[in-house]
């Protein structure tokens, strides 16, 4: 668990040092990985209209340098400024949308759809996404996080403060689907939306996965105790271990929690083989709406059996069910019901790709 990866210096451009076990660097070595990153996209250019391409990427380029040199010479003379955090849940979250992104885009020159359409529903997803999840957290665990908040400016500040921890994935799914579907009703005469619904569920499933190792750098989504070889501990003031003293199970003087699941990397791990699988049914698949039939189905599945290695929630509804598991029922039967409505009123594709009649 580290829920800080590094600090950035604002006044210096190329400086390391070590402050209370954090790294603390210069600004200036964000360059490096925006060179690599530019240098990345530069090699990746299709041939049709490359000089333009290649040219908003210099563009881009030469105007991040000039942000950062910008930041740099403004936090000169004076006291320190700020050294802002670089969270490492938000930044694998952030790594995770830009390989969604980039994989979508190039499924979507497969079908000859425009790159700004994925980017643009990439947008749509991520604001949806990050709304409905911190939502949904705050619904869920109110009475905690409005403890001895009384006025109105104290409560929207406990909603917005994502950096304290909470978000939880059916809440941004939830309202992520209905993101999706109204850009693709929006965007009808581009692409099929049911088509464009299936380009982007391989994407989602590979952001997930970024997002839940994420979940273990942050300490959030913990499993249930485990003496397995794997099983990992984390320290004494992390969420769990406050958690699961607050419920009784450990003593305030323990160095650390006992062993759990690392169901984190089990998440992480499900989601990627479920990113791989429905890509494949992606390219494979004979009628718009297939690959989005599948994540459904099997994604709800998936969830209810890890859930039960999980233990950060506890029954909800005077059952065993987590909230969690309690959705996921409910998706798999909209999911099953869905599949069944994609075979009955649906047509196939036929060889060249077109519907049939």
């Amino acid at each position: 668990m580290r829920q800080i990866l590094i600090r950035l210096k604002l006044d210096a451009l190329i400086s390391i040092e070590l402050v209370d076990g954090v790294p603390l660097i210069g600004i200036g070595w964000l360059l490096l990985p925006w060179t690599v990153w530019t240098a990345w996209r530069l090699v990746r250019v299709p041939p049709d209209d490359a000089a333009r391409e290649r040219r908003a990427h210099v563009v881009n380029f030469c105007t991040g340098v000039l942000v950062i040199l910008g930041v740099w010479l403004l936090s000169q003379g004076g006291r320190p400024g700020p050294q802002p955090p670089v969270f490492g849940y938000g930044l694998l979250v952030f790594i995770g949308c830009l390989l969604a992104g980039r994989t979508a885009v190039s499924r979507a020159r497969r079908l000859d759809l425009p790159d700004q359409l994925v980017w643009d529903l990439a947008i749509w997803i991520f604001v949806a996404g990050l709304l409905g999840a911190r939502t949904w957290y705050v619904v869920q665990y109110h009475e905690r996080l409005f403890a001895g908040r009384d006025t109105l400016g104290s409560k929207i500040t406990a909603f917005v403060n994502i950096s304290s921890g909470g978000l939880v994935l059916y809440g941004g799914v939830g309202l992520a689907l209905i993101a999706v579907i109204l850009f693709a009703y929006r965007h009808r005469q581009v692409c099929p939306p049911l088509r464009l619904a299936d380009l982007v569920v391989p994407s989602f499933f590979l952001a997930l996965a970024c997002g839940r190792l994420g979940c273990l750098m942050n300490g959030c989504c913990w499993g249930d105790a485990c003496e397995l070889p794997w099983a990992i501990r984390f320290p004494q003031g992390s969420l769990p271990f406050r958690v699961m003293v607050d419920r009784g199970y450990l003593s305030a003087g323990a160095e650390s929690t006992f062993g759990v699941h690392p169901t984190q990397i089990y998440s992480a791990l499900n989601a990627l083989v479920l990113s791989l699988v429905t890509a494949t049914v992606f390219r494979f698949s004979r009628r718009h709406g297939e690959v989005l039939a599948v994540a459904l189905i099997s994604y709800p599945l998936t969830r209810l059996l890890l859930e039960v290695l999980r233990g950060d929630e506890l029954g909800q509804f005077g059952t065993g069910l987590t909230i969690s598991q309690c959705f996921s029922l409910l998706l798999l039967a909209s999911g099953v019901l869905y599949a069944a409505w994609l075979l009955k009123s649906v047509p196939a594709l036929d060889e060249r790709g077109i519907e049939g009649q």
